[in-house]
């Protein structure tokens, strides 16, 4: 089943007015009574675990395939490098060549 990339938008809209709605709500109730700090973000863990587990999940994947990507970038710059700079590497070859008297 494939959404069409309106109703994708649609859905991203919802979840993030929902967030945002709960965040905000949560940090009017915290500046209204500051005393009640603890108790209420408390609360809100309480009762997101489930939301807050599933998004680290859901934003683990993205984040470990730009790792990733990172890496193999830094990588095959270095390759490149290695492949098209050969006179650096030839000159530190004849460098260290034995005599052959």
């Amino acid at each position: 089943m494939s959404l069409s990339p309106e109703a994708r938008a649609a859905f991203w809209t919802m979840v993030g007015i929902f967030v945002v709605f709960k965040v905000a709500t949560t940090a009017l109730i915290i500046m209204a009574m500051p005393q009640t700090a603890g108790t209420t973000i408390g609360l809100f863990f309480a009762f997101h675990w489930p939301f807050i587990i599933g998004g680290a999940i859901f934003a683990a994947a993205p984040i470990a395939f730009w790792i990733r990507l990172v890496k193999v970038r830094a990588k095959r710059s270095r390759l490149q490098a290695e492949e098209w700079h050969v006179e650096a590497h030839d000159r530190d070859a004849e460098r260290h060549r034995l005599p052959l008297d």
